[in-house]
């Protein structure tokens, strides 16, 4: 009997179903070419898909004029504001004092609870009651007594702590303020922005004002923000921002000093390294990661760095805008905290709706199950609120 020689086959590959989608997405994604793809269409059809791109390239120039209007709009209504805020300014460092005509357009009929502010009769005839009922004074005591309020006036410097205190009330810029950051903070005298060649379509400038303070030199740190204005989306092109010459290393408040032991080489004796290692800080404000590059890059860590990078330029514009269009034009909102007041009034409402929702639910658990159809879903939840940063505070050691 003879045998019959069997070739012996090899194993099938196994098929990966996903790896083949994937593979054949790629193909069909090279592929495309939308020159072919409008004259494979039928005339009809092709006539119609060229009369809708008339129509996008017609929205496409009417949104650059809408820019260019708006850009005009801003441009003029951030020159209105210029002055006002200069007069912000004076208040502030207590170089003005608020008219008694001020004071009344800042109070709100429904602020009751705040002290209403005598006018200068009503003051005088209180001083004339007052003097009635207490001793009389000598005038060269009544003198020194006004030079020493008015001295104390000037040494209060108009409000003090005012920039820090709003920047810390700003749902954007709370989690960046940190403790460290507080002391250099407070000599901030003002925060202004302009736009770059006072075009807003090429971006703006922050210019944070300090005065003297132990931490660094400078009295003016800027922070640039350089738009595309080519880009129909005015996308961003370059961030600048001004290096910090700190007046010590121990004053340098984006790092923390900390000790090391080190062997010495030969293997004999020890000794101790002081380092810098980075610490939370909102001056690292000042100094933004490089733009990612535009070249393309196969190296996949390359790429993952650049990544981290974007998603860190992201958030850092999002700070730039929350200071140039919320914190700059409102900064008395944030510095009353009534940013703060108004949110938890927000989150008192969903909350207030939510318990309702709740008692409508249980009144219908009571209720007989009706014959058909079923219970209503039950609320969504309350949405979270913002709290404070929990930016980790760094510690000398």
């Amino acid at each position: 009997m003879s045998r019959r020689m069997v070739q012996k086959q090899p194993p099938p590959e196994e098929f990966d179903e996903e790896e083949e989608e994937e593979e054949m997405d790629d193909e069909e994604l090279e592929e495309v070419d939308p020159v072919e793809k409008i004259n494979s269409l039928p005339i009809e059809q092709r006539r119609r898909v060229l009369g809708l791109k008339a129509i996008l390239k017609a929205t496409r120039e009417a949104q650059l004029r809408k820019r260019d209007k708006i850009a005009e709009i801003e441009k003029a209504f951030h020159e209105k504001f210029l002055p006002l805020f200069e007069l912000r300014r004076k208040i502030v460092s207590g170089e003005h004092e608020p008219t008694a005509e001020e004071v009344a357009r800042g109070t709100k009929e429904s602020e009751s609870k705040i002290e209403e502010i005598p006018s200068d009769d009503e003051a005088d005839k209180k001083k004339d009651d007052k003097k009635k009922a207490v001793k009389v004074t000598a005038p060269s005591d009544v003198d020194e007594a006004d030079e020493l309020k008015k001295a104390a006036a000037r040494a209060d410097g108009g409000i003090p702590a005012f920039w820090l205190t709003a920047m810390k009330n700003n749902e954007v810029l709370e989690g960046q303020v940190m403790k460290r950051d507080e002391e250099a903070l407070k000599a901030l005298k003002d925060i202004t922005s302009e736009y770059i060649d006072n075009d807003p379509r090429k971006g703006f400038k922050i210019n944070f004002h300090f005065g003297e303070n132990p931490f660094f030199t400078e009295t003016v740190l800027t922070k640039t923000y350089v738009l595309d204005p080519e880009d129909e989306d005015l996308a961003l092109d370059n961030v600048i921002g001004t290096p910090i010459s700190w007046t010590s290393t121990a004053n340098k408040l984006t790092v923390v000093l900390k000790e090391k032991k080190q062997r010495h080489k030969s293997g004999k004796g020890v000794r101790v390294v002081t380092k810098e290692e980075k610490c939370p800080s909102f001056f690292h404000f000042f100094d933004p990661p490089a733009m990612p590059k535009s070249d393309d890059d196969e190296d996949k860590e390359e790429d993952d760095e650049e990544e981290d990078a974007g998603a860190i330029l992201e958030m850092d514009f999002e700070t730039g805008q929350a200071i140039h269009e919320m914190l700059i034009p409102r900064a008395v909102y944030y510095y009353t905290g009534e940013s703060i007041a108004d949110m938890a009034a927000g989150m008192m409402g969903f909350e207030g709706e939510e318990e309702e929702e709740e008692e409508e639910e249980e009144e219908e658990e009571v209720k007989p199950a009706p014959k058909r159809g079923g219970a209503r879903g039950g609320a969504a939840g309350a949405p979270a609120g913002r709290g404070r940063g929990n930016g980790q505070e760094c510690k000398q050691q």
